[in-house]
């Protein structure tokens, strides 16, 4: 996955996409019965390490889900969560939810209402303060899970604008069911079937010119 670019995981359900961006911040560790094979390197430095603190590898490392999980408290509380965990200073607090907001291209929106509860937020509106959220403790890598399968095509449109904001400054990862998607927002397309991967190349040219035939029965709709 390269810095300031959006990679796209593609493939049919039940291929591996979301448990395998989940092994990529160690979240795949808070579900039961799994084993842990392999390396996965960040800058060089294997985050599955017997020394490193899987709660640091999620802070460069942030995740947001396909269905918004907003918190129970107000859209600021929201935004701060991970600040207040690391007792950061009352001003550091401010300045970070107001950056994150306007990072996720949601301070417009709600600037004025910083003490409602999230849930009166739209869909589309909570996703993006989810990443706000995500935005908020300065990761390096934001992953993506089917960010806008649970939005109306509005807020489909403001989350891929989003992308290509986010991408001048962080390392997206994004899971979509949707090829037309990933053609739109990704410099880089990885198909996965069955648990492994099987093509990855720049988008434009996995599309139109796939090397391998499994990834061009999938892209042409001749699958299976």
């Amino acid at each position: 996955m390269h810095d300031r670019e959006v990679t796209a995981i593609i493939g049919p359900s039940g291929c591996g996409k979301t448990t395998f961006i989940r092994t990529l911040n160690r979240m795949v560790e808070m579900s039961s019965g799994l084993r842990i094979e392999g390396s996965v390197r960040y800058r060089e430095q294997e985050i599955y390490g017997a020394r490193i603190d899987p709660v640091q590898v999620r802070r460069r490392i942030g995740m947001v889900f396909q269905r918004p999980v907003v918190f129970p408290q107000s859209i600021y509380e929201n935004v701060a969560f991970g600040l207040r965990l690391d007792r950061a200073p009352p001003e550091e607090v401010d300045a970070a939810v107001v950056r994150s907001l306007q990072r996720a291209a949601l301070w417009e929106e709600v600037r004025g209402i910083l003490k409602r509860p999230a849930f009166e937020l739209s869909g589309g509106q909570q996703q993006r303060l989810c990443i706000a959220r995500a935005l908020a403790v300065d990761p390096r890598v934001l992953l993506m899970d089917e960010p806008t399968a649970s939005l109306d095509p509005a807020g489909t449109q403001r989350i891929e604008d989003l992308l290509f904001e986010l991408k001048r400054e962080y390392a997206v990862v994004i899971v979509t069911h949707n090829m037309q998607q990933a053609a739109r927002v990704a410099d880089r397309t990885a198909f996965f079937f069955g648990g492994r991967l099987v093509e990855v190349d720049d988008t434009k040219r996995l599309f139109e010119a796939p090397r391998d035939p499994l990834t061009e029965q999938y892209i042409t709709g001749r699958f299976g």
